[in-house]
């Protein structure tokens, strides 16, 4: 049986809704509570989205009870970044700069270690809340 992708107005709404935030994980309750869908069509929609890669899933913090974030995957498949989280925002900042490939390289040349960048997230806050702004 072929795997069919139906394109509702909730599918709609809920990849509308990560494409006008890309640059914040949200998780999947935090998401019911911004769309008009019920929780199991939010779960089921997001885990299609990241499947077709859409979105990009991230480990949640367990002490805040969630166990994955979500985020439109705006990267390239080529891309080696890392990325940074706020704790307190949910921003994430990518990590494209030529220190970040300076470091994966030295993982690998100095340590023989590789890197996952697709998994590599740094957590803290960004300045916009640790200076205040972002109540």
């Amino acid at each position: 049986m072929a795997d069919i992708k139906y394109k509702t107005k909730q599918r709609e709404e809920i990849l509308n809704f990560f494409i006008q935030n890309k640059d914040k994980c949200f998780s999947a309750r935090e998401v019911c509570s911004f769309v008009k869908a019920g929780e199991a069509t939010v779960f089921r929609t997001i885990a299609a989205l990241t499947d077709e890669g859409k979105l990009k899933r991230f480990k949640g913090d367990s002490s805040r009870g969630e166990s994955a974030y979500y985020r439109y995957n705006t990267c390239v498949a080529e891309d080696e970044h890392i990325h940074l989280m706020c704790e307190k925002c949910g921003r994430l900042i990518h990590m494209d700069c030529e220190f970040i490939k300076e470091v994966i390289s030295h993982f690998s040349t100095k340590h023989q270690f590789s890197v996952n960048c697709e998994k590599t997230v740094i957590y803290g806050m960004c300045d916009s809340c640790s200076s205040g702004g972002n109540v």
